[in-house]
């Protein structure tokens, strides 16, 4: 096996999809490609867990066609992998021990498939523990082939495993509901709108801060504005000019009052 893969990236879409008939469904391809020779391959999909299970099932549907599918989930972990291998091939697993057990497992997987050759699906692979990676190393030994199925983050998980000198090919499934093209195109528009807006903010931050300088400086620049208070009214000099300005009215009334003015008395001889 290669010591060596690169990382594909393939867009997938479901076998409900309008396909030409001379076209393969990726799954198709995938199935093909495991009739070909043993290998381990890696398929690494987005966090979506419902497309990355409907591309397990068309991947499941075109296996099976031509070769016996065994398949396990990462809540398993090193004895229920073999205990789950050896229910789907009909291996007794009673009063076995664990290495008994895997041994058994190893003989079946040695003999001829009920239908072509023995594929391993492993679904949530990224989630596998480093000894449940280590059982999958030891299984490829056998004549089958595996097939690693998870997020991306599986790639980050296999480069730190013995099982990475094992794989052939490293496939990235592009599984989002958008074309590539209008995914990146939505990209960039929403990076554009994020650059735009701020740019527009910086542009008019400075705009803001000349704009509160120059009230405090016409704040600044103007002589005060002193109200009299009416406490200090008696002492103003101009009083009397503002009282006398005070505007006529239509008629003139006089009030007079003189302390020199006496009334006189009545003269006797006109009564």
């Amino acid at each position: 096996m290669s010591s060596v893969a690169s990382t594909s990236v393939i867009p997938w879409l479901p076998t409900t999809s309008a396909l030409k008939e001379s076209e393969l469904s990726l799954a198709e391809q995938v199935a093909m490609m495991l009739r070909a020779e043993r290998q381990v391959v890696v398929l690494a999909t987005g966090r979506d867990m419902g497309r990355m299970g409907g591309f397990l099932a068309d991947l499941t549907h075109a296996v099976s066609q031509h070769d016996s599918v065994l398949r396990i989930k990462a809540a398993l972990d090193t004895q229920e992998l073999f205990v789950a291998l050896a229910g789907q091939l009909n291996v007794p697993a009673h009063d076995l021990s664990p290495m008994q057990l895997a041994s058994k497992v190893g003989e079946r997987l040695s003999e001829a498939a009920p239908r072509g050759g023995f594929v391993l699906l492993c679904e949530g692979a990224h989630l596998f523990s480093s000894a449940l990676l280590e059982s999958i190393r030891q299984l490829s030994n056998y004549p089958i082939n595996i097939v690693l199925c998870g997020h991306r983050p599986l790639l980050r998980r296999l480069a730190r495993s013995t099982l990475n000198q094992r794989v052939n090919y490293r496939l990235e499934l592009d599984t989002s509901p958008l074309a590539t093209p209008l995914k990146w195109f939505v990209v960039l528009a929403v990076f554009a709108g994020l650059a735009y807006a701020g740019t527009s903010w910086l542009a008019r931050k400075p705009a803001r801060e000349q704009e509160i300088i120059h009230r405090i400086s016409n704040t600044f620049d103007a002589a005060p504005q002193l109200q009299p208070s009416l406490a200090l009214l008696p002492a103003l000099p101009t009083l009397p000019a503002l009282i006398n300005a005070a505007p006529e009215t239509d008629q003139d009334i006089m009030l007079v009052f003189d302390p020199a003015l006496k009334r006189q008395p009545a003269d006797p001889a006109k009564h």
